[in-house]
């Protein structure tokens, strides 16, 4: 069939094409870029940020490592503008997804990317072990964007699936994924009010953990999981005694602040456990449609058992579906739990963490990382070969779909190490090209000197 997509006319060339402006699309684009190479973005929404903003994913996670390096230079650009206009915490991780999406622009414009919204990609052609073009399709039609290196972050490994790249999905003894989630923000939050509840359920309870607002009411963290002890477990497991809730929205619940913007929470649920394929479009319509529903219930149920809500308001829903993990691409190297457990290190490294194995399901599994590798250093690190799509000498693949099992996908999945894949997969495009050889043949340690003559820092 490839021959067919062939045919179609050539509307576009750069020397790195991205595709995919989520967190680790736009990272790779102004990565290359700021490199001295031509670099397009192809995005389907009219934002940059994928999960971090259209999902509204906040906030980043602790990488787990102390000092919480966060192996990109790009990362801590982003902090220093987001925190320059009020819209992040100091360490950068508690963020507003609205200013996010904005900064990022800033910076793929200033570095000099080209940026096509409202585009999709649903074909590649390969000639052999290379890619010559993606099919995309606008509002102009279908035609095809060449290139010399192409990089896939659109989260689910779409290109490399359409170049012909092996790969898996879901967990290996079912095939399910971790579930998805609609998330949403809520303003007009009498923080203070929120706060003299909190602590009254805790002092009821005798439970200290997940329902804080600080004294001047511009942080707060809560959380809610069925069958865990937290102090608002009473107030969830009655209204959904009453009716007011069901089960599923007991199952996990959880809300942060948004920097910026007082009076507000980013709630991360409602979490589906059922038709949850990110890789289909009938279950992401599902989440959507569903989606909505279930916040309308919580809304309800936050006003009628909540103080401080007697004035809050829906602000927000995501305008993408939260996919946790749907494909995992074939690489040169795949990560594995074993390698997480065993704080493995590897030469072509690119990112340190210690994030727990985080799968999600009716019943989470949060495993901790604990204790120290063979060589004293409480981390493992992620090399460059999972970003090199196994079978091709010009496709690279960034963000939660690189080269890593079901298991340890659980723990690459963060910003962290999105930002960071980005960051190295943009680099090593640049470099390949200047050198004229694959990304594959430059040597290990290349890219992540490069990222650290940036300013990327690490744990030593």
């Amino acid at each position: 069939m490839q021959h067919i997509y062939a045919q179609l006319p050539v509307a576009d060339r750069a020397e790195v094409v991205v595709c995919g402006g989520g967190t680790a699309g736009a990272f790779a684009a102004i990565a290359a870029a700021r490199e001295g190479r031509e670099a397009l973005l192809v995005e389907q929404l009219g934002m940059l940020g994928g999960s971090a903003t259209a999902a509204l994913v906040t906030p980043v996670m602790h990488s787990g490592i102390e000092g919480d390096p966060p192996c990109s230079y790009l990362s801590d650009l982003v902090r220093d503008r987001l925190l320059a206009r009020g819209a992040c915490e100091p360490d950068g991780r508690a963020f507003d997804p609205l200013q996010l999406k904005i900064v990022l622009e800033e910076l793929c414009r200033e570095s000099g990317v080209r940026i096509l919204y409202h585009t999709f990609i649903p074909q590649a052609v390969a000639q052999g072990a290379r890619v010559d073009s993606v099919v995309i399709a606008n509002k102009a039609g279908l035609a095809r964007v060449q290139g010399g290196v192409f990089i896939d972050c659109t989260g689910d490994g779409d290109v490399c699936v359409r170049a012909g790249a092996n790969y898996t999905q879901g967990a290996p003894d079912t095939g399910v994924n971790q579930p998805m989630s609609l998330r949403y923000l809520v303003g007009g939050i009498d923080m203070h009010a929120l706060r003299r509840q909190f602590e009254e359920l805790k002092r009821q309870t005798g439970l200290d953990n997940s329902a804080d607002v600080s004294g001047d009411g511009r942080r707060m963290y809560a959380a809610c999981v069925k069958n865990r002890p937290f102090p608002l477990s009473a107030l969830f497991e009655e209204a959904v005694q009453r009716g007011d809730l069901l089960e599923e929205d007991h199952l996990y619940w959880q809300a942060f602040h948004v920097p910026g913007r007082p009076g507000s929470m980013a709630v991360n649920s409602p979490e589906f456990f059922t038709r949850i394929n990110g890789a289909s479009p009938q279950d992401l319509t599902l989440a959507q449609l569903e989606g909505k529903r279930r916040i309308l219930r919580q809304m309800a149920f936050y006003r009628k058992y909540l103080r401080g809500f007697e004035n809050a308001y829906l602000a927000e829903i995501a305008a993408l579906v939260g996919v946790r993990e749907s494909r995992e691409i074939a690489t040169d190297y795949v990560l594995t739990a074993e390698d997480l457990f065993a704080k493995r290190k590897h030469d072509d490294m690119f990112c340190q963490s210690n994030y727990p194995i985080d799968v999600h399901g009716l019943v989470l599994s949060n495993t901790r990382l604990d204790g120290p590798g063979q060589d004293g250093r409480p981390w493992y690190d992620i090399p460059m070969r999972c970003l090199y799509v196994k079978g091709f000498d010009n496709l690279l693949v960034a963000g939660r779909c690189l080269g890593a099992d079901f298991a340890a996908q659980a723990s690459v999945r963060v910003q962290q190490s999105v930002r960071s894949s980005g960051e190295a997969a943009g680099i090593a495009a640049a470099l390949a090209l200047q050198e004229g050889v694959s990304p594959r043949m430059l040597p290990p340690q290349a890219v992540r000197a490069r990222m650290v003559a940036r300013g990327a820092r690490y744990a030593e």
